[in-house]
């Protein structure tokens, strides 16, 4: 008999995306043909461009392209986001006292838990929300407080509720992001402000989330680090998974004020030394000969087509849910309430049906909060046009089969 395991690693739930990545490549092991809406990734690889490039680097340099990088990240890296948010967001950053670098966004979210919150501590979520966040709060012994967001007001959160929990002494830090996943919704500019200010006046840290800040269709991303108070209490958390298409290659970081990076940073030497060397090299190719803003051109225009026809195909074939057409981001986050009561499944069985019956994988509501059960998350840029109509005409025909029985 093995000793006993930790209640941390006991009571932390198994992800479910990892339960709906490993059944899709089961699937796709088996020669299914799989339509793929569950993976929160770009729908195109890197640029060409930027991958020569690293080749090259590491056939000339490969030595030292395969070292340890520094802790906190090369200077050279951080100077670069530094220009880069200054350039998108108008701030003024110090390379080396304001920034680290960290194993993708996900890193920097538990670092900047384990930075700001004592264990019993209040963190303060927007449900639905990245599955991710949740972890948080058992991981790190910290309770989860929630304002929910609904489809009925496009999933902003509660004004209300946000003053009611940012007054509780035990909330020390609130987290979000914008534009949001699952729902992909974007943050309105009142609301933002309002947690910004009472954060500001009651002391309290505020976790932003903008990992998807360049995945915009219409309008542009909202920099809550500009207003009154915000260079004191914001902590931005950010991802190179989603901007220059490289989620396998494991690389974030965070900014935020100084006093908060300094311990931030000693606390990202203890977790994983430093961020991989090689993914900093490929981020450093992609800032520095421009070939983020030629990449973005390019596929923003092909994510948007997706979108549109993800919208329009979900409306033709599943007319009784309730959508959002986002403006940003990656998913559609529809309500199928209407069918799971006609078919009697959850959204755990009806997302795990129509993968095994008719091999279109996305996620069900519930992974992003029990509340979301009447939910499906569909991420639209993973697969061109005429394939997310075929995905969602295949999730019709489930509906129409389950009917007749």
């Amino acid at each position: 008999m093995v000793p006993p395991i930790s209640r941390r690693a006991v009571e932390t739930p198994v992800s479910p995306h990892r339960v709906l990545v490993d059944l899709a490549l089961e699937l796709k092991a088996k020669g299914k043909d799989v339509i793929s809406f569950h993976a929160g990734q770009p729908g195109f690889p890197p640029a060409r461009e930027a991958i020569e490039e690293l080749v090259k680097l590491l056939r000339e340099q490969t030595f030292a392209t395969c070292c340890y990088a520094p802790s906190k990240g090369y200077p050279r890296l951080r100077e670069l986001i530094a220009e880069d948010i200054k350039k998108y967001g108008g701030l003024d950053l110090h390379p080396l006292k304001q920034i680290v670098v960290t194993v993708g966004g996900a890193e920097a979210l538990n670092i900047a838990v384990l930075t700001a919150l004592n264990p019993g501590e209040k963190l303060l979520l927007f449900s639905p929300t990245y599955s991710v966040y949740w972890g948080l709060g058992t991981i790190h012994g910290v309770q989860v407080e929630v304002c929910k967001q609904e489809i009925d007001t496009e999933f902003q959160p509660d004004p209300e509720c946000i003053k009611e929990k940012l007054s509780d002494e035990k909330v020390r830090a609130v987290l979000f992001a914008s534009p949001g996943n699952p729902t992909s919704r974007v943050i309105k500019e009142d609301i933002a402000k309002l947690i910004v200010d009472l954060a500001y006046e009651k002391k309290k840290w505020v976790f932003y989330d903008q990992a998807y800040r360049h995945i915009y269709y219409e309008g542009s991303h909202l920099w809550i680090q500009r207003y009154t108070g915000a260079e004191e209490v914001v902590v931005t958390i950010d991802s190179f998974s989603k901007d220059i298409a490289i989620p396998g290659f494991r690389l974030g970081y965070m900014f935020g004020p100084e006093e908060f990076i300094k311990h931030a940073g000693k606390l990202k030497g203890y977790l994983t030394i430093s961020a991989p060397n090689i993914s900093q090299k490929i981020a450093m190719i992609y800032l520095e000969k421009g070939i983020k803003e030629k990449y973005l051109r390019e596929v923003i225009p092909k994510y948007r087509e997706r979108r549109d026809a993800a919208y329009t195909a979900l409306r033709k074939y599943l007319p009784e849910a309730n959508v959002i057409k986002p403006r940003a981001g990656m998913y559609l986050f529809p309500d199928i309430s209407a069918y799971l009561e006609k078919t009697g499944l959850t959204d755990v069985e009806f997302a795990r049906r129509i993968a095994e019956e008719k091999y279109v994988v996305m996620l069900p509501g519930s992974a992003f909060h029990p509340g979301s059960n009447r939910y499906l998350r569909v991420t639209f840029v993973t697969e061109p046009p005429e394939r997310i109509e075929e995905g969602l005409k295949r999730v019709s025909e489930v509906i129409e089969e389950l009917e007749k029985k």
